[in-house]
């Protein structure tokens, strides 16, 4: 069982750290652009921290407005 939670922790902690480094870009970039894609920039933010992995990825996708 120990091994399990070991191997367990070993794949889940470089799946959060991805997730929290998009997460940081994404609201980095958010906040630093004057337009964005439906030009609600506390939507985009929450869209970002509320939806793992594909809230960060929707935004650069879809909310940067060049």
């Amino acid at each position: 069982m120990e091994e399990f939670l070991v191997q367990y922790w070993m794949l889940l902690i470089p799946i959060v750290l991805i997730d929290l480094v998009l997460k940081i870009a994404a609201l980095i970039d958010l906040f630093r652009r004057e337009h964005v894609a439906g030009e609600n920039k506390w939507l985009w933010a929450i869209a970002i921290l509320a939806l793992n992995f594909l809230g960060p990825i929707l935004y650069f996708v879809l909310g940067r407005k060049e």
